[in-house]
């Protein structure tokens, strides 16, 4: 993954109500969630539900959102008239794997040094 890619997501969950948002997003499916009728996946959950859970307003969640959506970690799907949202396949896995990489990366560099 891209260090621009990196760095844009994790600036993106620095900030705690889009971390809320993103945990809010994994914990579907819920009673919230809608479905397509026609195969059952899961579409995401309405906006309305994020307002309500995280507490803030609609304009400061539909920011949260498009900053979420700029780094790939969400993506809004329309059923009629309402968008729901979700976490995007595979983002966070990404993302955790690069974090992983580091990790391991300064294990070895550590354990040369000793």
């Amino acid at each position: 993954m891209e260090q621009a890619l990196v760095q844009g997501r994790l600036e993106a969950l620095a900030h705690p109500a889009r971390l809320t948002i993103v945990r809010l997003l994994a914990e579907l499916p819920d009673e919230h969630t809608a479905f397509d009728p026609r195969c059952g996946s899961a579409y995401g959950v309405c906006f309305c539900h994020l307002k309500e859970k995280t507490g803030l307003s609609g304009p400061t969640v539909s920011h949260h959102l498009r900053i979420l959506r700029e780094a790939g970690l969400v993506e809004g799907v329309r059923v009629g008239r309402w968008t729901h949202f979700r976490l995007k396949p595979g983002a966070l896995e990404a993302l955790a794997y690069e974090l992983l990489n580091l990790a391991r990366q300064a294990q070895r560099a550590a354990a040369k040094a000793i």
